[in-house]
């Protein structure tokens, strides 16, 4: 297909921007009543049903076409002939009606056959125009002799944005030319009801505000994410020219399952096809990760490589996840789409990567902001009350939870009461491993220790243990810390792995023990009396590997 040409480029197609399906005005009114003033009463969008062949006779627009007219209350009438957009003035007064200075793109469709010599009996007929009138919903164009000449149905309202979901396909080059998105890139458009647009630009997230007025349509300089992506070549290119191109969007119509974006001029920028539509996730009990979060006015800023932030909000009301350097947890309210989170705890872990203590502290002051959530497709967004996003997660990959038995867990905090939590002591190792006999067996910090347990799917009872009997006084409070750990193994009454992560709670269901998934290795983990990293050392203390 060739790229669009124009006749005039001189003349501006403000009112038509190749629209297929236009909100249209006065033609039903104007062809009934005597009155000479477009815009006095809006009509419908008209869809040619048949129109008059050169043989004489009305014949049907070929199967697999569609041509319209949309006669708008500023004298313009403007549509599609089937491949080509088209736009005219036209004047109406009473019965009689004119057009003229028909004007259209220049593309070639080869597809169905025929279809050029349809559209150019269409514009012919169009401008030969002399009266109209509706007969039973139908738009009946008759030329200079009386003879009608074109037979217009009601064609369908502009079709609404809001709520669909859309996948690239194409888009223009800085020649014109419409090319395919690269192999490998996902580049997605998602409008809500709310006069946003977002969706992934290739690489990055981004969003815009947007405003429709019929198949007119606006969309606001975009805000995204700030990660770089370096596969497949040419991917940050191609966002920044989607981009770019959004910005420059003055039109938009339909065509079967195809959104096509177009600029001021009527010339097509953007491709897309609808996207395939899945179930909205459910907030409670999907496992989400951040994507990206506000960081001001309009800035978004992209999660920190390596420092993954999750959030799960359960059927009991709690809420909890990793904050990228510790745990947290909380209470939560739903009422319809409105969210309250509160009473927030958190780990008191340090974490040396840059930025990491400073992103976590913006996360969990946005989430203790978040007032309410939209679910889009398999993307959660937390919103506060002036309605400004605030946190975009997806959902996180499924991993598969590390079985209880056999796995070496690390105690990550651990809580008295189910609301206090505290971190494991900066320097101190306590560990769990539960042997397929029935035995778990560990260090507690400065001793070893054993106890029995029995399993009856996820209710565990673990026996008081027995450990041994070093006393160490370095660093300070883990002999006290021991002490804790050790009491609060005969209180857990189940378990539960989310990932690699081992919580056990008491019979009342709160929380008291959370645990990590070692690393595979052999060697030990120890956390450093400055706050640093998890280090996984071997047995000559040599560090392996960070966490």
């Amino acid at each position: 297909m060739a790229p669009n040409r124009r006749r005039n480029r001189n003349y501006i197609l403000a009112t038509a921007s190749l629209l297929v399906i236009v909100v249209a005005a006065i033609i039903t009114a104007g062809c009934t009543a005597s009155t000479s003033t477009p815009g006095a009463v809006a009509g419908p969008s008209w869809s040619l049903d048949s129109y008059l062949a050169g043989n004489g006779t009305l014949v049907p627009v070929l199967p697999g076409t569609e041509i319209t007219a949309a006669f708008g209350p500023d004298g313009k009438v403007t549509g599609s002939a089937g491949c080509n957009g088209y736009g005219g003035d036209y004047r109406l007064d009473g019965t009689t009606l004119s057009v003229s200075s028909l004007v259209q793109t220049l593309k070639l469709c080869t597809e169905p056959e025929g279809i050029m010599e349809q559209e150019a009996r269409f514009m012919d007929l169009l401008g030969s125009a002399a009266e109209c009138r509706i007969e039973d919903d139908r738009l009946i164009i008759t030329d200079a002799e009386g003879t009608d000449v074109l037979v217009f149905v009601k064609g369908p309202a502009a079709a609404a944005l809001a709520g669909t979901s859309w996948t690239l396909t194409s888009l223009s080059d800085e020649g014109g030319a419409m090319i395919p998105v690269l192999t490998g890139t996902a580049v997605t458009m998602v409008f809500d009801a709310d006069g946003n647009v977002g969706g992934s630009a290739g690489c990055n997230h981004y969003g815009a505000g947007y405003t429709v007025d019929a198949a007119f349509l606006t969309i606001e300089p975009a805000v995204r994410t700030e990660m770089y992506c370096s596969e497949p070549p040419g991917i940050m290119k191609q966002e920044d020219r989607y981009l770019a191109l959004l910005a420059q969007v003055a039109s938009y119509r339909i065509e079967d399952d195809r959104l096509i974006l177009a600029d001021s001029e009527g010339a097509d920028l953007l491709v897309f096809e609808k996207a395939a539509q899945t179930p909205d996730l459910p907030l409670v009990g999907t496992d989400w990760v951040l994507d990206s979060y506000a960081t001001g006015g309009d800035a978004i800023s992209s999660v920190i490589a390596g420092a993954a932030v999750t959030v799960t909000f359960g059927p009991d009301g709690n809420v909890g996840g990793n904050a990228g350097c510790n745990h947290y947890g909380g209470r939560y309210t739903l009422d319809g789409t409105t969210l309250s989170v509160s009473t927030l705890f958190n780990t008191l872990m340090y974490c040396e990567t840059p930025g990491v203590m400073r992103q976590e502290s913006a996360y969990l002051a946005l989430l203790g902001n978040a007032t309410s959530y939209r679910v889009e497709d398999d993307r959660l967004v937390l919103t506060d009350e002036t309605g400004t996003d605030l946190l975009f997660f997806v959902q996180a990959e499924e991993v598969p939870p590390a079985p209880l038995a056999g796995t070496e867990w690390t105690l990550e905090s651990s809580s008295l009461n189910g609301e206090t939590v505290s971190s494991v002591i900066a320097g101190t190792t306590v560990t769990a491993t539960f042997s397929s006999e029935g035995r778990v067996t560990g260090n507690a910090g400065c001793n070893s220790y054993g106890a029995g347990y029995v399993l009856d799917g996820t209710k565990i009872t673990i026996e008081p243990p027995i450990s041994t009997k070093m006393y160490c006084n370095d660093p300070e409070g883990v002999m006290e810390q021991e002490s804790t750990y050790l009491n609060l193994l005969p209180s857990v009454s189940s378990y539960r792995v989310e990932g690699n992560h081992l919580v056990l709670s008491d019979a009342t269901g709160a929380d008291l023990l959370f645990f990590m998934q070692a690393l595979p290795g052999e060697g030990r983990w120890m956390f450093p009396p400055d706050g640093g990293p998890y280090d996984l050392l071997d047995e000559d203390g040599n560090i392996v590997a960070s966490y």
